[in-house]
């Protein structure tokens, strides 16, 4: 056998090695939409895998109850959020929230055992401050929740703690400048995952702006510096993972600064950032005196909601991203309508 016959041989099969070998190997070309005037540069492209592997089917509503009957707080001791519920429209609602929340665990994981009025059980509280978070979204953030709203199954997904939230790390340990790093997450599966958490405590808990562009040609005072544009940038690339879009979404990507030349997608973006902003500090945040969540390094998702705090790698409780309830689509659960299904939640005094 020749040289180039054996090299030829030894090329053909390296080859085949990798096409078989190379995990997620997707053949070309990857599909995509215009959703912009051409040659706006404005395409999205289909995506291949999920932030986490969690159900991307709403769950069948429960079968309707007859309306009217005696209010919820007259028939069940102890009731402070549903006091606008029917007894039977209540229950209803209990049954579903165990099945979107905590399937495995039944009713046993917010109440003290039989007597359901009790409050020693600390779930039962922050069952109450979520039930208030979801009727919140639901009335007063309809233009971003529209026309599906959301239930607690939105982000919970059958699980007690989310899969996509988000930790904060603890602060990683000073160094000498030369060896200074970021807290690159090597072994994450998502881009979100790989980078640190600075972008997501300055935008989506503190009101930082997020800006970057000068509106001038030559640098100017209100150009921003290296570290901004590189905060702003993780935040953007969270979104776009979280969401499952890229960049052409909300932006014209000749222009990303210009607001005329973006998609009406951008306000909803915009409106998310503050959404998201606020459920972490009213919500999220208070969620943490009441129950303390923690999670392991050896088992970041999945996890249950235990009463010891900063074990592993977090420095504090679970917020909300993006993802926590995009789940890597558009619209969370491909649309499906959610809020109609169960009056409850809805704040009908608001």
């Amino acid at each position: 056998m020749s040289g180039f016959t054996a090299g030829l041989l030894v090329s053909i099969s390296a080859a085949a090695l990798f096409v078989l070998l190379v995990p997620d190997w997707t053949r070309p070309p990857v599909g995509g939409v215009q959703i912009g005037l051409q040659p706006s540069s404005m395409i999205e492209f289909t995506r291949g895998h999920l932030p986490e592997p969690v159900s991307l089917q709403a769950p069948a509503p429960l079968p309707a109850v007859p309306e009217g009957g005696a209010a919820a707080g007259s028939v069940y001791r102890d009731v402070e959020v549903l006091t606008d519920l029917s007894g039977a429209e209540f229950m209803r609602l209990q049954r579903a929230m165990t099945e979107w929340v905590a399937p495995a665990q039944g009713c046993a994981f917010c109440h003290a055992g039989e007597n359901y009025a009790s409050n020693a059980n600390p779930r039962k509280a922050a069952a109450r401050l979520m039930l208030r978070m979801v009727r919140h979204l639901n009335s007063d953030w309809a233009r971003h929740v529209d026309p599906a709203g959301v239930t607690c199954y939105t982000c919970h997904r059958g699980e007690p703690v989310p899969a996509e939230t988000w930790f904060p790390s603890r602060p990683a340990p000073v160094q000498p400048f030369v060896a200074k790093q970021e807290n690159w997450r090597e072994s994450a599966d998502t881009v979100r995952k790989f980078f640190p958490d600075a972008s997501w405590q300055e935008y989506l808990v503190q009101d930082t702006p997020i800006s970057v562009q000068s509106a001038t040609a030559l640098r100017s005072q209100t150009i921003a510096e290296p570290i901004v544009a590189k905060r702003v940038y993780e935040l953007m690339m969270q979104m776009s993972d979280g969401i499952g879009v890229n960049c052409g979404y909300c932006h014209n990507s000749r222009a990303f600064r210009s607001w005329s030349q973006s998609t009406p997608y951008r306000w909803s973006g915009y409106d998310g950032i503050r959404l998201t902003r606020e459920l972490n500090r009213a919500f999220l945040l208070p969620l943490a005196e009441l129950l303390p969540q923690t999670r392991t390094e050896a088992n970041r998702t999945r996890i249950p909601v235990l009463p010891a705090r900063e074990v592993g790698i977090q420095g504090g409780n679970g917020l909300v991203v993006c993802a926590t309830c995009h789940y890597g689509e558009p619209r969370p659960l491909g649309g499906a309508t959610m809020r109609a299904h169960y009056p409850g939640l809805i704040d009908h005094r608001s």
